[in-house]
């Protein structure tokens, strides 16, 4: 009988330690030996979990069973675990083998034939399930304390970071994520050319950074190129910003879990979290499911905008006389003949920005009105301030205890109670370490907290509004829409009445921000798709 070995190891741990997966193929080979089977293959997964089908090594031995004209009559495994952890799926495949003349057996589990050998063989198959999945619960409730505790569960930092040794508990290295100098360069870059660009041609979308940063040679941690998706995903990162979440994701369905399951880890900041903010708006307001490109880079003031009150369908630009005139029309009855609500909407292009513009610069952007908006949001803001500030008091009081330890070693020292060993040295500088670290973690939280929104005077409010008209006013056709689409969600045109609608917060930052940089952050000249957003 000609027989091939299925050897498997959960993490890449296991596989690191080069003990089980030899030791699997040895006593599988002893098991053939002493029953005359001839091996004529192995298959050896590496950090390949049993509870579902997606292991390449598995799947090619199966597809290479099921050849009609099939390479092997045996697989051995050392335990059925080895082969499935799941009792549905290990039947299903047993049978499928079983179909193709392959039998699986078990070099540790003896079952035999007939009813009652299949009956074991799912009594098995059930006790591997469960126990699989209680030492699942187990693993993920010691790595959901780990990460409150403020340590790392990943095997790879993210691009900036290094995995450092925090402290030893027992034969346990708690890690946690450290700067590195070098790719946090990188990613500061990548922001960078997002937000300011590289100097010559304005922001960058997420397509061009990934060209620009190929172009010129750089490589992702793998030696890999950059895709827009690595671009865009190291542009959403929150854990540049200082907050890494574990637990935000079900490894099983890839589904994001509720917000409230998340565990927040405090870690080093690369991006400023002011800088982090506005790069998120601004994706969002060019995300292609908002905004359509074609509305990103018209040169039409209220693209995008302005909807007929009539049969809320999109207003667009129509030309007259040769194109000397140009008016925003009802698309429903432009383009179909008729707008449903009867009221098919005409009105001269510079007639209507003129009316919008008008309406924010001196209906919008009063005193009293910014005045009481920035005080609603900044109190709504301060309802979520709560775990910041837990968070802050978490981090002092770590703080605390490590200075309370440096201090008792030099006070050892001082006394003659220890003396300047290597061993002394080493708790030395690994307490002095821990210390500075928590110093910079206090720091970019204390910057987190004081970053909340203030409420403004109203002399305040006077002052900003005054200022934040004459940018309107003066500023270029393209940064006008910038400002506009910054403000301004919606604009229903009627016959008599137009109604212009915007969130509370946008205004709230632009009048107690700086205004250019925030509004062209919050809706600036990227023109860009990412692959995940196209339908």
């Amino acid at each position: 009988m000609r027989c091939v070995v299925y050897a498997r190891v959960s993490t890449t741990r296991q596989a690191e330690q080069n003990i089980s997966i030899p030791d699997q193929i040895s006593r599988a080979r002893k098991y053939a030996e002493a029953r005359g089977f001839e091996i004529v293959g192995e298959y050896v997964e590496r950090g390949a979990s049993a509870r579902d089908d997606r292991r390449p090594k598995f799947q090619a031995m199966v597809e290479a069973a099921s050849q009609k004209q099939k390479p092997f009559d045996i697989i051995l495994v050392h335990s059925f675990s080895r082969f499935f952890r799941d009792e549905v799926h290990f039947e299903l495949y047993r049978r499928r083998l079983e179909k193709r003349g392959v039998s699986v057996i078990s070099i540790t589990q003896e079952t035999g034939d007939g009813p009652g050998g299949e009956l074991t063989r799912r009594v098995i198959a059930l006790m591997d399930e469960m126990r699989s999945k209680e030492d699942a619960k187990h693993v993920k409730r010691g790595m959901e304390e780990n990460a409150r505790q403020g340590f790392w569960n990943g095997a790879m930092a993210p691009l900036g970071y290094k995995i450092v040794a925090a402290e030893k508990r027992g034969d346990k290295v708690k890690k946690k994520l450290a700067i590195d100098p070098q790719s946090a360069e990188t990613v500061k870059l990548i922001f960078k050319l997002f937000v300011e660009g590289d100097g010559k041609a304005g922001p960058l979308g997420v397509k061009n950074i990934a060209s620009w940063l190929n172009a010129r040679g750089y490589k992702t941690p793998r030696g890999g190129a950059y895709y827009t998706s690595r671009v865009y995903a190291i542009l959403t990162n929150e854990t540049y910003a200082g907050n890494a979440w574990f637990n935000r994701k079900n490894t099983a369905t890839g589904e994001i879990r509720p917000r409230e399951q998340w565990i927040k880890t405090t870690v080093p900041v690369i991006i400023p979290g002011a800088t982090f903010r506005r790069v998120q708006m601004l994706l969002k307001d060019k995300r292609p499911s908002k905004t359509p490109p074609r509305l990103v880079s018209s040169k039409v003031l209220l693209s995008g905008l302005a909807i007929c009150e009539g049969c809320g369908k999109p207003l667009m630009m129509t030309t007259g006389k040769g194109g000397a005139y140009r008016y925003y029309k009802c698309s429903g009855k432009h383009l179909k003949g008729r707008c449903k609500g009867e009221l098919s909407v005409s009105i001269r292009e510079e007639k209507l920005d003129e009316l919008i513009l008008r309406a924010l610069t001196e209906r919008l952007l009063t005193p009293r009105r910014t005045h009481s908006i920035v005080a609603a949001v900044a109190k709504r803001r301060e309802g979520g301030r709560g775990e910041a500030d837990h968070t802050l008091y978490r981090l002092r009081g770590q703080l605390a205890q490590a200075n309370k330890r440096v201090r008792n070693l030099l006070n050892a020292l001082a006394d003659g109670v220890a003396g300047e060993t290597d061993l002394f040295k080493e708790m030395l500088s690994r307490a002095e370490e821990e210390r500075a670290e928590l110093t910079g973690l206090v720091a970019a939280q204390e910057v987190q907290v004081k970053d909340a929104l203030k409420p403004i005077t109203m002399e305040e409010a006077r002052s900003a509004s005054v200022k934040l008209k004459q940018l309107i006013n003066a500023a270029p056709a393209d940064l006008k829409k910038r400002y506009i689409r910054a403000l301004v969600s919606e604009i229903v045109v009627g016959k008599s009445e137009i109604v212009i609608s915007g969130p509370k917060d946008a205004l709230a930052e632009a009048v107690t921000g700086a205004p250019p940089a925030h509004i062209a952050a919050a809706s600036g000249p990227v023109r860009s798709l990412v692959r995940e957003w196209r339908t």
